[in-house]
């Protein structure tokens, strides 16, 4: 298994040399060494790096896995290192894994992340939910929620507790849902998806993800989903259209979120997550991508910040401001070079 490193204009970043995106603010996470101990058989995630296990009943650790000979059979990332972190729910509960995170500064966030699920029970699922993404508290704060289901088809279709009479009876598909608030049900979550390549995903394929959303007008603003494992293209929705908010509808009062969670769902249900990007989007400097406060402002972490933008085909990506296409090439990594080089002033 190759510890993949992404190279630009000649220059090589390993991924385990993104670590934190500037702790006040945005921050990443990719589970390699040595900041994080995993094992074929799980270690529990529980006290690396900030992560811990939430005051929920019923909630089983997650756990960091190697990718070779994982006891969760899950399949190799390709945009993955040497590790990944994992969950496995069983009778007891969800696997729950939650880090806080700083974003009191408000404003328009990005945050990105691979992840994959599957189906480890000896029978068929019995709950719908596999896994998500989330920011929490759920309760109380201005949140919105990535969920990977099973059953159910079409672009309306809303994830419940026991499956529908049209789930997958195999368990070898399964869709990503985002789920939101509208105007009308400020405080009632909604689950749908902008286009059918969120729907049908195969198990055993690993998918990039990106959201970008605004804290003031409590909205998500753009999606994008691609296929990693197959390597095909990158879909990008721009969703403002579709006034799908965060909790408390347009322009939403509750307080802002706290932490984020990764959760694996009903016994037998596995998800799993590499490469968690978290950061606020800022252009006070073109080149510090990750929105890093503390010094110094430009590191590694922004040209792996950048390669994100640029795989997710963000109009943040075109430095060159180039308007024939294509429209994001090599001309945009040179131009992302000179801007740091040039610095932050």
């Amino acid at each position: 298994m190759k510890n993949n490193k992404r190279v630009v204009s000649g220059i090589a970043f390993a991924t385990a040399a993104v670590m934190v995106c500037g702790l006040a603010q945005g921050q990443s996470f990719n589970f390699e060494g040595p900041t994080y101990t995993g094992s074929a058989a799980g270690t529990i995630v529980t006290g690396q790096d900030g992560w811990y296990l939430p005051a929920v009943v019923g909630s089983q650790d997650g756990n960091v896995f190697t990718y070779a000979g994982n006891a969760l059979n899950v399949a190799p990332n390709p945009n993955g290192g040497l590790q990944f972190e994992g969950g496995l729910g069983n009778a007891t509960g969800p696997a729950r894994a939650q880090h806080a995170m700083n974003f009191s500064a408000g404003g328009v966030w990005t945050a990105s992340w691979d992840c994959t699920g599957r189906w480890n029970g000896a029978a068929l699922p019995a709950v719908n939910n596999i896994g998500s993404w989330s920011m929490q508290n759920s309760a109380t704060t201005r949140y919105f929620q990535q969920l990977m289901s099973w059953g159910g088809a079409g672009n309306n279709y809303q994830p419940t507790t026991s499956l529908p009479a049209d789930h997958l009876p195999l368990a070898d598909k399964f869709h990503i849902h985002w789920g939101y608030f509208t105007a009308l049900s400020p405080t009632v979550i909604a689950f749908s998806v902008p286009g059918p390549e969120w729907l049908d995903l195969s198990i055993d394929h690993w998918y990039h993800i990106t959201c970008k959303w605004d804290f003031n007008a409590a909205q998500i603003l753009e999606v994008s989903i691609k296929d990693i494992t197959a390597g095909g293209p990158t879909t990008v929705s721009d969703v403002t259209a579709l006034g799908w908010y965060l909790q408390g509808g347009p322009n939403s009062t509750f307080p802002l979120p706290t932490d984020i969670r990764i959760f694996a769902g009903g016994a037998g249900d596995v998800s799993a997550w590499d490469n968690l990007v978290v950061a606020p989007v800022t252009q006070s400097c073109y080149a510090n991508c990750d929105g890093s406060t503390s010094a110094p402002l430009l590191t590694a972490n922004d040209f792996q910040c950048f390669l994100n933008e640029y795989a997710a085909g963000h109009s943040y990506a075109n430095c060159d401001g180039s308007t024939a296409n294509p429209i994001l090439t090599a001309n945009d990594f040179q131009c992302f070079l000179n801007a740091y080089a040039t610095g932050c002033s």
